[in-house]
Formats: C-alpha cells, structure tokens, sequence
C-alpha cells in the first residue's frame, strides 16, 4: 500500500492485492479520493479492508501471504513510519520470501523457522540483523493469530539468535572539536550538524527535521518534535522514535553557534539574491534554505571528514594507519557524536533520568543499561565523597 498527493486534497490510494498467477508480479488495486489527509487514510483502511477479505484464504495462506497482509495492515494503520515499512518490504523481499514465504502458515514450524535463522548467519549476517528478521515475522504471525489465522504464533517456539551491541567508539572531547574545526572550513552545514549532534546528542532524523521556529536563541531552548526520513529518494517528516517531542537547553556556546549559522544563511541568502524560506531549515544547501538536508548525506560527508583527518594524521607523522594512536584515530559514525553526548554526561555525574529525557530514551533503565561503561568515572566520584566523609 502507498498513498501519495496527487494534487491539492487529492489522493491516489494504492492496496497490494496478491501476485498474478502466471507472471508471479505483484498486482496492486488502486483509488483516487479528494479530502484531507486523515479522511484519506480512513478510506485507505477500508480499501486494504475490502481487498484483503477477498485475496487471501486463511485456512491457505502462505508466509508470504501473511507478510504482504501484515505489511499492508501496519502502513495503512499508521503504526510505523514510512522509512520503517519500507525496511520491512525489503527484509520481506531479501530474506523471507525466498525462505519462507511458499511455506503454508499452518504448516510452518518452529525447526524450519530455526533452519531459517541458521542459514542466514552461514551466509554473513550478523545475529543482531537475524533478530531484526526474527522480529519481523513474529510479529506478523503474532497479527495471524489475532485475525484467527492459526491458534498460536510458531515463532513462539522458534529460537532467535540473542542479538549483539557492537562495540561502542566513543571520541573524546578533543576529536569532537577537530571535527568540527576541520569542517568549518570546507563545509559549514556538517560543522553546525556536528556541533548540535555532540551538544544535544539528538538523532540524525531529528537534526536535519529542524527549522528556525524550533529555536530559542533568547531563551536558550531547541525543540525536537520531528524526525526527517527518505524513502526512494522523497522525504517524509514525521514523529521521532519515540513518538515524543522534547526541549532541550543550550549553553552560551549551543547557541552561538545557533547565531552564527543563522547569520550565515542571511548573507548567502543575500550574495545569492535568493530570500529565505517563510520558515527555513538550519540545515539546509540551499541559498532560502527551503530544503533540508538528507540524513544520508550528513553521514557519507562525516565519514569523508572522518577518512581525511586519518590521512592528514599518517601523512604528518610519517606512518601507515595501523601505527597511529587511538587519538589519531578517527572510526567513528555520525551516531557516535550522540553516545559522546549521553557518556559524557553521565560521566560527569548528571542523574540518568536527566541525560534519558535530554536524549529522547523511552526509558531511564535502556540509558543506563547501554551506557553502564560510563559510569566507573561516577563510581571514582562517590567513592571520593565518602572517602571525605570519614576523613573529617
């Protein structure tokens, strides 16, 4: 299912409705209604209604089957976001499918299920990415079992493998600040993204989201309410992970560098004759600052940044990448510059419901269960404070 704009308070309303029998190509059923969006999805719901009572036999269905319906069901309800359905279709596709989906869902079972995860490990993926799969379809069958498809879940019985965190590289204060000096020169939309992502620790989505009316600058105060996703090349702006907005203070240094971004886009938007957007992006290569800049890019262009400090580094000091020191050192994500923000709190000793509220975390526990190695340097502190206590 897909639903797009086609023209003001138009939209075209598209539902999957099986695979032709002789070409096996997915056969979709569509229809165009006029109104607004949540009436659109309304009459969205009723469509994957009508086309699914007529489509599938559940006393027949395969696991594909099942997937396409499960898949059709979370867009059309609005339960997960458009970059999130579009992972499934490709998970569902690459992986599943050809596995699993000819097998009838009453006849799956708990070993072909296992045999499954097995052989997706020989070929390479990692036990976290066969638990996303795993979640996947239990999920849909957990949904088969709720439309009275089969009795019970067979994944229940099935065995995923335990997923594993990958080590966390965290960057230390000086390289968060080579970072961003280095990219001032060259590029100064990643320097403004790299300095709010280690300020605030937000998520990339939510970072290429913000627009102008989001910030405070008197008050000292940014909003993150939304979070930027793509998805076969068109932006889609929705909620955040968590479904929650938040505030988040800024220190004299947040938002000078909020000031100077701002008065960098004023006078581009000048040389440039191009005047700014009603409501402009922060982050944003456009002279009006009309379109914001995509999560993907940020992350290719901070990876280049990454590669040529480490050639920068080798070529000074005369040596290969295997012999530079782990401050010469630059393997980090764009995601790392949010750990940095959470490890550097805790660290020093801010309360974790605090640091979980600050970050966006669902909950305090899933703050301090992933970042737990941060807390010695609290521990080094309390012991101090005692040691004080019984030296008096």
């Amino acid at each position: 299912m897909t639903e797009r704009p086609k023209g003001s308070g138009t939209w075209r309303l598209r539902v999957y409705a099986g695979r032709d029998p002789d070409t096996d190509t997915p056969i979709q059923e569509s229809r165009t209604v006029r109104g607004t969006e949540p009436a659109a999805r309304k009459e969205l719901a009723k469509l994957v209604t009508a086309v699914e009572s007529r489509v599938v036999d559940p006393n027949r269905a395969t696991v594909g089957e099942l997937l396409d319906r499960w898949v059709a069901h979370v867009e059309a309800i609005g339960k997960a976001r458009p970059k999130t359905v579009y992972e499934y279709k490709r998970k569902i596709e690459g992986r599943i499918r050809p596995v699993l989906g000819d097998i009838r869902l009453d006849k799956l079972r708990a070993d072909a299920i296992d045999a499954a995860y097995q052989r997706w490990l020989a070929e390479g993926l990692s036990s976290s990415s066969v638990a996303v799969y795993h979640s996947i379809l239990h999920a849909a069958c957990r949904q088969a079992v709720k439309w009275g498809w089969v009795d019970r879940a067979p994944t229940d019985q099935a065995t995923a493998p335990k997923p594993r965190s990958p080590e966390m590289k965290v960057p230390t204060p000086e390289q968060v600040a080579k970072l961003v000096r280095s990219a001032e020169a060259d590029d100064p939309v990643l320097a403004t993204a790299l300095a709010l992502a280690a300020l605030t620790g937000c998520r990339r989505g939510e970072l290429c989201a913000l627009r102008w009316s989001d910030v405070d600058l008197v008050q000292g105060r940014i909003r993150f309410s939304r979070s930027l996703t793509i998805v076969e090349g068109k932006g889609h702006e929705g909620p955040t992970k968590t479904h929650q907005g938040r505030d988040v203070s800024l220190d004299d240094v947040g938002v000078s560098v909020l000031r100077r971004r701002w008065d960098y886009m004023q006078e581009l938007s000048e040389r440039a004759g191009s005047p700014l957007a009603a409501n402009p992006y922060i982050l944003s290569f456009d002279a009006h600052g009309g379109r914001p800049v995509g999560p993907d890019t940020l992350t290719h262009r901070f990876k280049s940044l990454c590669v040529k400090l480490e050639t920068e580094a080798e070529k000074s000091a005369g040596k290969d990448s295997r012999t530079l020191s782990d401050a010469e050192r630059y393997p980090f994500h764009l995601h790392d510059l949010r750990h940095f923000s959470v490890t550097t709190l805790i660290a020093d000793g801010v309360d974790i419901r605090t640091v979980a509220e600050r970050h966006g975390h669902a909950q305090a526990t899933m703050t301090l269960n992933r970042y737990a190695h941060a807390l010695p340097e609290r521990d080094r502190a309390a012991a101090s404070v005692l040691g004080r206590v019984f030296a008096r």
